[in-house]
């Protein structure tokens, strides 16, 4: 502290020392010192902010801020491509004996009410579909009528025509026509009406046999 200071605050104690309350004393250097009654003194704390004050504070425009340099970013990676599932190949709608009209290649043989039957080479002729066949007597009565069901489809499965056909026919009441136990006689030749394709499927089924 200063002497100036000083001695201007002791004179000022010892003029005020007949007064019994407290003074607050402002020193030349702004500060306060409160000089109480019995000769002793202390320098006085700083006010806090009124609240005014403190309300204009935050009113003032803030000190603009240096832009912050942008940072680039790295670009993330790509989810890797799920490879492509492949189709899975269509199941056909049904299945047969593989026919391909003008091959050197029996169709199939049939067993079925002591009936073989042999569907030989198929062509196509004239719009239709056309196997011959072989009927055998492998029962104990004699045959007079034989007749199957037939599907055509084609290599897909999907039916182009299907019917009931005969194979076998006797003339009624003439014996000598039957077809006797044990033996063997060309059949009728199975026609169907069916679009012309390289590959067919064929489903045959022995429908009804009547014997005498």
């Amino acid at each position: 502290m200063s002497i100036k200071p000083f001695a201007a605050m002791l004179a000022l104690m010892m003029g005020f020392s007949v007064q019994a309350a407290d003074q607050v004393v402002t020193l030349e250097d702004g500060r306060k010192v409160i000089l109480h009654d019995d000769f002793t003194w202390q320098y006085l704390a700083p006010e806090a902010p009124k609240a005014d004050d403190a309300a204009e504070a935050q009113q003032l425009p803030a000190k603009p801020q240096a832009p912050v340099a942008a940072t680039a970013v790295p670009a993330l990676p790509k989810a890797a491509a799920q490879p492509k599932t492949k189709a899975m190949p269509k199941k056909p709608l049904s299945s047969g004996v593989i026919v391909r009209p003008g091959e050197a290649k029996d169709v199939m043989q049939l067993s079925d009410y002591a009936v073989d039957a042999l569907l030989g080479r198929a062509r196509y002729e004239g719009g239709e579909l056309i196997i011959p066949t072989a009927v055998t007597n492998q029962g104990r009565e004699a045959i007079i009528e034989v007749d199957v069901h037939v599907t055509v489809m084609d290599e897909f499965g999907q039916i182009l025509g299907q019917d009931t056909l005969p194979m076998w026919r006797s003339i009624k009441r003439m014996a000598d026509t039957y077809l006797r136990p044990g033996a063997s006689e060309e059949g009728l030749d199975l026609r169907m009406e069916v679009e012309q394709r390289e590959v067919y499927q064929l489903k045959v089924e022995i429908a009804e046999v009547e014997t005498r």
